[in-house]
Order: C-alpha cells, then structure tokens, then sequence
C-alpha cells in the first residue's frame, strides 16, 4: 500500500477570526460613513486624477498690510479670507483641480522687500507647475464714491479675459455691484500678473476707501459670496480649457 503525504491542514484560532471580523465590520463602516458624508458619491472617497493646478495668491500679507480701509482694516485680512473660500469651494466642488496658495496665514516665506516680495510670487506658481494663477487684491481710491470690481490681466491672455466676463456674470445675478471691466497690465504693470508665463489674473473685489463698501467687504457672507462666484467661474473655465466635462450634482 502507497502512503501519500497529506497537506496539513491550518485552522485559524477563534481570537484571529474574532479580530480579522472586526476589522472588516471596521472598514465596512468607514466606507459607509464616508459615502454618507460625501452626499452618495462613490467617487468623492476614492483618490481622483488631478487636471490643472491653480495658485491662489491672496495678496500683500506678513510686514505689508496693503490698503487701510476706511473703518480701519487691513486689506491683506480681507485677500486672505476670500483667498481661502475660493480654494476651499474648488476644493470641495472640484476636487479635481488642485489649488496652491502663496500664502495660506499672515506669516510670509519670502524678504520683507516690494520686489522680493514680488518675484516670490511668480516664482512659487512657476516652482509649482501650476497652470493658472489668480491674485486678490482690494482697491483704493482718493474718490471715496468709488466702488466696484475690477480685472487685471495681460493682452494676451484670452483664457483669463473668459474667466474674468464670466466672473462679473456670477457676481452680476448674485447682487454684487458693480463691474468695472478689465483693465490690461500693458497700460496699468502689475508684476505678478505680467511676469507670469501662465493665464494670469489679479481680481480687485472692491474699494476699501468707499466705506459702505469695505463694511461688506469685511464681513464673512460677502467674502463667502464672492469667493463661490470666483470660485465657479474658474471651474467652469478651467474644465472647458482642459476639454473636460463639467460634473452634474
């Protein structure tokens, strides 16, 4: 008679069963809860191919506090705050488009210099790859009657020119007044907008000197309604140039 050798046979022990159950009842539950929490979208929990990368520069900021508005406050506080609602909004919307900042606190990483200061920012979008750069600023006049949004961008520049028509149509039907229009670096230099190799645009979201104005610049739903409205036009303009669908909701 022929003995055959037998595979051994490995039983699991009942407190190995007991800990391999829980962890998958474990990520069971993380993966409910993240599709809950991400409104049922099985897409939103799993990583997602980034199409563009876009620099957010909220402007002046550390040492440079830029304009003093009539009721005392720093514009580099207001650039700041609407800076990070519209990254936020594209973050959250789109997660597709990676959004970058020059600076995201009051601390800056760059000289206590103007033109250092400058270059810095030109600089960290390029270092970057970033794809588009969008600088915010608030503006100031001797003429305190002044009011309204204006953009800044190069002649060239045909994709940013879209985007800044399409951000006075959101802010238009969102009640925010008025449209100044576009104002070309060529006749008015700004250097983070004209030094850039990339589509480039320095949004001015009103005037500190009108001190009805600044009052709404400085509170959070204004910031917030402003940031969203940027925030869609780049979305919608970004996706178009890259020749990618818009998600529907």
């Amino acid at each position: 008679m022929i003995k055959t050798n037998k595979q051994k046979r490995y039983k699991l022990r009942p407190w190995v069963k007991i800990a391999c159950g829980i962890l998958a009842c474990g990520l069971v539950l993380v993966l409910i809860i993240s599709f809950v929490f991400s409104g049922g979208k099985i897409d939103s929990i799993l990583p997602v191919e980034k199409v563009a990368t876009l620099c957010i520069d909220p402007g002046h900021g550390g040492y440079d506090g830029g304009t003093i508005g009539a009721d005392g406050t720093a514009e580099k506080e207001i650039n700041l705050a609407i800076a990070l609602a519209i990254g936020d909004y594209i973050e959250e919307n789109e997660p597709r488009i990676e959004v970058i900042y020059t600076r995201d606190s009051d601390e800056i990483s760059w000289p206590e210099e103007e033109a250092e200061d400058l270059k810095a920012r030109v600089e960290y979008a390029s270092e970057n790859n970033a794809d588009y750069y969008l600088s915010i600023h608030m503006n100031s006049n001797e003429d305190t009657s002044l009011y309204g949004y204006e953009s800044y961008i190069r002649q060239d520049d045909a994709f940013s020119y879209d985007v800044s028509r399409l951000i006075a149509q959101n802010l238009d039907e969102a009640g925010w007044e008025y449209d100044r229009g576009v104002v070309y670096v060529e006749q008015y230099p700004l250097y983070v907008v004209s030094q850039q190799t990339i589509p480039a645009l320095l949004f001015e979201a009103g005037y500190m000197s009108n001190y009805s104005e600044c009052h709404d610049l400085s509170q959070t739903q204004y910031q917030n309604l402003i940031a969203e409205n940027v925030a869609k036009a780049y979305i919608e303009m970004i996706l178009e140039d890259k020749g990618i669908e818009e998600e529907s909701e």
